[in-house]
C-alpha cells in the first residue's frame, strides 16, 4: 500500500511494500522521494502518470517501472485513487499501525496538493513469464507458418476434424492439387466435399474417420478430383480423450505412373529375354533350312521334280525369319548394322510398294526435306517406317482421313517427356513423325500397344510395334506418342542423325578365301557350302579362339564370324582379329545381340537367316 503526494512525499507505506522495495522498515521507505530515482527509474515517468490520471480521479492496472533500494529493476501494476483534499481535517487515529492518516496543513499534501492512494502489486515475473509466452507463441506461430508451406511444396494436404467429423482446419496445397484454397470447406461437414467431387474410393473416406474416432491408425488409397491420393488418419487427441481426427494426403499420381511404367519396362525385360533367347535358336535353325533349300534349288533346274517342294520349303523358311526378326527386334537385341540412310529414299520406296493396300479414302501428305541422313540399320529403319505407315493407314480404314509424314534435324536434351515410349539420350537427330486423324488411342491400349502379341486387329500377331519398340531402343533413338481418343495419333521416332552423305558400294563379286566362325555345326556347314558354291574356298572354325589361331597358319580374305558365342564372343574376336590384320575383311554375321552391345564396327552385316543371293553381293561388295 502506498500513499503520496503529487511532489512526491510518501505518507504512508505498508511493512509488505518496504519488503517489496528493499527497505530494512517502513521509516527508511518513508524518508525516500517517489520524484527523484529513489523508486521510479525514470521520474519524468511519474510525471507524465500524473499529469494523465489526476483529471480521472483515478488509477486503475497502470504499469510503472521501479527499482529496490539496491537498484534491482521492478515491474508494478498500480491500482487506486487520486485524493484532491481542497479543505483541511483533523487527523484520524489510525485503523492499524503505519495507517494512512490526513495530511496537515502547509506541509506537502496540504490542501489543494494531490494525494495519489494506491495498491502496488509487483508483476516483475509476471510480466516475464508473459513475455517468455508471447515468444512462444510467436514461435509456434512461424514454426506453423513453416510447416504448412513444406506441406504445400511436397506436395500435400492436412485437415482436422471433430468426433461429428466437422472440418475445423485445413491446410497445405489444396490450391495447386485441388483447384480451391485450403478454408474453403472448414466449417462444412466432412461428407460435403466428398459428395461434391467423389472420385475411387471415396465411400471409404467416413467409415476410414469413424475408425480414427475408435483409436485405430488407417492408411488407404484414394482418388479425388484426377489425383492419386496416399491418406493416412489418426487419432487427435487431448488431455488423453479422441477429440478429432487428423488427416494426411499426399498426391502419388506422378510415382503411381513412374511405378506402372516401370512394370511395364519389367515385362517388357522379361518378354524380351524370352524373345531374344528362342528367336536366337530358331534362327540357326533357320540358316541351315533356308541355306540347303537355296542349295537345292540351285542344283535343281526348272520343272524338276522337287523343286517345287525346295522352293515352298524356302519360303516357308523366310516367312519364320520374318518373324523371329520382329521377336529379335522388339527384344532390342537384334543384330544392327551401322550405315548412313536416307530416310526420304526409304519412305519414298515404301509408299510405292503399299500403295495397292492404300485405302481410296486415305490421302497420304509427305514433307521431307532433302539432305536428311541418319545413321542405323537399314532394314530395321525400313521396317519401323513400313510398321507406323501400316499402323496409321489401319486407323483411317473405313472412315478414311489423312496421314501426314513429315521429319526435320532437331537436337535433343535430353529431358524426358511424359509422353515418350523411349527417351532418347541428348544428341542430335533426325526426327520423322508420322500422324493420322483418325478415332486415337485410349490411355489402356496405350499402355499396351507395344508388348509382343498384342492387337487390336481383326488380324496380325501383334508384332509390328513391338518391332518399333526394340529397333529404336536398340539404336539409342526416341519414340514419343501423342494420341488421346477422338484426336488421332502422332508418333515420333528419332533417330540418330549423321552429316555424312549416303554412300554407294559398287558390287564387284571376287573368289577368296573366307573363314567361317560360329558354334552351332549346321550354321557352319551350310554358309561353308554356299561360299563353296559360289566360288569362294572356304575355311571354318568352331569358335573365336581357334578362328584367331588360323589366322597365322591360313591365307584368309575374309571372315564371317557370329556376334553370340560361348568361349569368345563376336566383339572380342573381332578386336583380336584386326590387331593381328587391320586389312583383314570382317563380316558381322548374328540375329541376336545377347549382350546389347550395339553396333559393331564389322566391315558389313548379314542378319540370319539370310539367303544365298544376301551372301553372294556381300562378299563381292568386300573382296571386289
Amino acid at each position: 500500500m502506498l500513499r503520496s503526494t503529487e511532489h512526491g512525499r510518501i505518507l504512508y507505506a505498508n511493512p509488505a511494500l518496504a519488503r517489496m522495495l528493499g527497505y530494512g522498515s517502513v521509516e527508511e521507505l518513508l524518508a525516500a522521494n517517489i520524484s527523484v530515482t529513489d523508486i521510479y527509474q525514470d521520474p519524468a515517468a511519474r510525471t507524465r502518470l500524473i499529469d494523465e490520471h489526476r483529471a480521472k480521479g483515478m488509477i486503475d492496472g497502470v504499469r510503472a517501472h521501479w527499482r529496490t533500494r539496491d537498484g534491482r529493476p521492478l515491474i508494478v501494476q498500480l491500482f487506486g485513487y487520486v485524493l484532491d483534499d481542497s479543505a483541511p481535517s483533523a487527523p484520524s487515529e489510525p485503523s492499524a499501525p503505519n495507517a494512512p492518516s490526513a495530511p496537515s496543513a502547509g506541509e506537502p499534501g496540504a490542501p489543494g496538493e494531490a494525494v495519489f492512494d494506491v495498491s502496488v502489486v509487483d508483476v516483475t515475473h509476471t510480466d516475464a513469464a508473459g513475455q517468455q509466452l508471447r515468444q512462444q507463441r510467436e514461435e509456434l506461430e512461424r514454426t506453423a507458418s513453416t510447416l504448412d508451406l513444406v506441406v504445400r511444396q511436397m506436395p500435400a494436404v492436412y485437415w482436422l476434424v471433430d468426433t461429428e467429423l466437422r472440418l475445423l482446419l485445413t491446410g497445405g496445397a489444396h490450391q495447386e492439387m485441388f483447384g480451391y484454397p485450403s478454408e474453403r470447406w472448414v466449417g462444412h461437414m466432412l461428407h460435403e466435399p466428398v459428395a461434391a467431387d467423389a472420385g475411387v474410393g471415396a465411400a471409404d473416406v467416413i467409415p476410414a474417420h469413424a475408425r480414427a474416432l475408435a483409436g485405430d491408425t488407417v492408411t488407404f488409397s484414394l482418388e479425388y478430383r484426377g489425383k492419386q491420393l496416399t491418406t493416412t488418419l489418426a487419432p487427435y487427441r487431448r488431455d488423453g480423450q479422441i477429440v478429432g481426427v487428423i488427416g494426411t494426403a499426399i498426391d502419388v499420381t506422378t510415382s503411381r505412373a513412374l511405378e506402372r511404367r516401370m512394370v511395364d519396362a519389367q515385362r517388357a525385360e522379361s518378354l524380351g529375354v524370352l524373345a531374344g533367347g528362342l528367336a536366337h535358336d530358331f534362327n540357326n535353325l533357320l540358316v541351315a533350312i533356308i541355306g540347303n533349300a537355296d542349295l537345292g534349288l540351285r542344283d535343281t533346274p526348272l520343272g524338276a521334280p522337287g523343286r517345287n517342294s525346295l522352293e515352298n520349303i524356302r519360303n516357308a523358311g523366310l516367312r519364320a525369319a520374318e518373324l523371329t526378326d520382329q521377336l529379335l527386334a522388339y527384344a532390342g537385341r537384334g543384330g544392327m548394322a551401322s550405315m548412313r540412310i536416307d530416310p526420304a529414299a526409304v519412305i519414298g520406296e515404301l509408299l510405292r510398294i503399299s500403295a495397292p493396300t492404300m485405302p481410296a479414302n486415305v490421302d497420304v501428305q509427305v514433307d521431307l526435306p532433302p539432305g536428311l541422313t541418319i545413321r542405323g540399320d537399314e532394314g530395321q529403319v525400313r521396317q519401323v517406317m513400313l510398321n507406323l505407315i501400316a499402323n496409321a493407314r489401319d486407323a483411317l480404314t473405313g472412315p478414311g482421313g489423312t496421314i501426314w509424314i513429315s521429319g526435320a534435324t532437331c537436337h535433343h536434351r535430353g529431358i524426358p517427356d511424359p509422353d515418350d515410349v523411349v527417351a532418347a539420350p541428348s544428341g542430335a537427330y533426325v526426327q520423322i513423325e508420322i500422324t493420322d486423324d483418325g478415332p486415337g488411342i485410349d490411355p489402356e491400349t496405350r499402355r499396351r500397344i507395344f508388348e509382343p502379341f498384342f492387337t487390336t486387329k481383326p488380324s496380325g500377331h501383334g508384332l509390328g510395334l513391338a518391332a518399333v519398340l526394340g529397333i529404336v531402343r536398340s539404336h539409342r533413338g526416341g519414340l514419343r506418342l501423342i494420341t488421346e481418343p477422338g484426336a488421332g495419333a502422332r508418333f515420333l521416332v528419332l533417330w540418330p542423325a549423321t552429316s555424312t552423305p549416303v554412300e554407294q558400294v559398287a558390287v564387284v563379286p571376287v573368289h577368296k578365301t573366307v573363314l567361317v566362325i560360329d558354334d552351332e555345326d549346321l550354321v557352319r556347314e551350310v554358309v561353308a557350302r554356299m561360299i563353296e558354291d559360289l566360288g569362294y574356298a572356304a575355311l571354318t572354325a568352331p569358335d573365336g579362339p581357334t578362328g584367331i589361331e588360323m589366322l597365322d597358319r591360313e591365307s584368309i580374305d575374309a571372315v564371317i564370324v557370329d556376334l553370340t558365342m560361348p568361349r569368345m564372343n563376336g566383339v572380342d574376336v573381332i578386336a583380336a582379329m584386326r590387331a593381328k590384320r587391320p586389312d583383314l575383311r570382317i563380316v558381322l554375321c548374328t540375329g541376336f545381340d545377347r549382350d546389347r552391345r550395339g553396333p559393331v564396327k564389322a566391315d558389313a552385316y548379314l542378319p540370319k537367316p539370310f539367303r544365298i543371293d544376301a551372301l553372294q553381293q556381300t562378299l563381292a561388295k568386300l573382296l571386289g
